[in-house]
């Protein structure tokens, strides 16, 4: 690029600001100063039955999350614990079952949490 004053070349004649004239239009579309400060926002504050009815909710399903998280870890270490038999090739409640019949003793709320389909940890991994 060339420098210098008169050229077309130097950054200062490629972008050069014009300033608007006096008796120019603005152009339209936006929203002014002005109009945003002459409808203010006006936000609906919940009542303290909502807040409440609000945090209840969440702490209700703060609970379930942790309780379905333990009903997993529960399964899983049921899968891992050898002591009940292989568990390939059975659904988790079949294992539980054939231990039971066994006599080994499952943990009963294992069988709770399972249901008739639900394959076991290592199903498609091995």
């Amino acid at each position: 690029m060339r420098s210098g004053n008169g050229g077309g070349g130097d950054m200062k004649s490629f972008f050069r600001q014009q300033k608007a004239q006096a008796g120019s239009v603005k152009p339209t579309g936006g929203v002014s100063k002005k109009a945003a400060q002459a409808q203010p926002r006006r936000h609906h504050k919940p009542a303290a039955q909502d807040l409440a009815d609000d945090a209840e909710g969440a702490r209700r399903h703060i609970e379930e999350e942790e309780e379905e998280e333990g009903r997993e870890r529960m399964a899983r270490e049921f899968d891992m614990d050898m002591r009940y038999g292989p568990c390939l090739g059975l659904t988790r409640a079949q294992r539980w079952r054939r231990a039971a019949a066994l006599g080994l003793a499952p943990p009963p709320a294992v069988i709770a949490v399972c249901s008739d389909d639900q394959p076991c940890l290592w199903e498609g991994r091995v």
